[in-house]
Formats: structure tokens, C-alpha cells, sequence
């Protein structure tokens, strides 16, 4: 009779958390890699030159987007290789099969798809829902995302 308690035990300790992330409908759990080809792309469309600049002003944009893509794409490497997965209150990073783990929380929903969220490190990001998964913000002055599409 024990074991049969136990084994009810466990199953709702870890029953609770997927059905507590169906309740809040949380669309950030799951696992998620890297979609460099979107990344990419948008990073490209992103430093496009603006064929508005007056003389002289291209050359500038283009040093200026030239150097923003360079940056981007470097930063674009702590993502290759990597697999987030996120519970309902953990958010795991996970390369070559050693990871790490630390709590988050949703902090605020600006939009239906569009998450501010706080890990234990006092970190906050935005996270936003697309089409074909999801993207995260990167720090800065302009809008560089990184996009994520769900492990398969």
C-alpha cells in the first residue's frame, strides 16, 4: 500500500507542473534551438542600408551595420548548439549534454505574445511568440532578436 501512495506521489509531483503551465497557458515551456537561418535573416534586414542617407551617410550606415551584423553574429554563437528547455518555473540551457538550470518567473505581459521574464539572477529579457516558435531580445540599443524553434 506504501509504494502504491508513492508512486501517486511522484506521479502528481511531476504531473502538477505540466498541468499547471497548460493552466496559465505559459506558450514559453518547451524545449527550444536555435533558428540561425531566421536569426540571420532578420539581423540582415536589420543592418540594410536606408536608401534615404544623404552623401555620404551610406558609408557610415554601412560601417555602423557592417559592425552591428560582426557583433551579432558573435553573440549569435553562445546560442549554437544549445537547447533551452523551460517548465513552468525553471528555465534549463543545456550544450553537449551539460547545462545548467535557474528559476524564472513572468514579470509582466505586455501582449498576448510577448513575455518580460525574470531569472534568479535578477536577469529580465523579453521573450515573444512567432509563427515558428519563439524569440529572445538581446541587450542594446537596436532590436536584435534571436529566434528559437522547437526541438523536434
Amino acid at each position: 500500500m506504501k509504494t502504491c501512495r508513492s508512486a501517486l506521489f511522484l506521479a502528481t509531483l511531476f504531473a502538477a507542473p505540466l498541468f499547471l503551465s497548460s493552466c496559465t497557458g505559459n506558450w514559453l515551456v518547451g524545449k527550444w534551438e536555435l533558428d540561425k537561418e531566421q536569426t540571420i535573416s532578420a539581423m540582415e534586414q536589420a543592418a540594410a542600408p536606408d536608401s534615404e542617407a544623404g552623401p555620404g551617410g551610406n558609408l557610415l550606415k554601412d560601417i555602423v551595420g557592417g559592425l552591428q551584423k560582426g557583433l551579432s553574429r558573435v553573440l549569435l554563437t553562445q546560442f549554437e548548439g544549445v537547447q533551452l528547455e523551460f517548465t513552468a518555473t525553471e528555465a534549463r540551457r543545456v550544450r553537449n549534454g551539460v547545462g545548467e538550470a535557474q528559476g524564472y518567473e513572468i514579470i509582466e505581459k505586455p501582449s498576448p505574445n510577448t513575455y518580460l521574464v525574470k531569472t534568479d539572477d535578477g536577469s529580465i529579457v523579453t521573450w515573444t511568440k512567432t509563427p515558428g516558435g519563439v524569440r529572445l531580445k538581446l541587450g542594446g540599443e537596436a532590436d536584435t532578436w534571436v529566434y528559437f524553434k522547437p526541438v523536434e
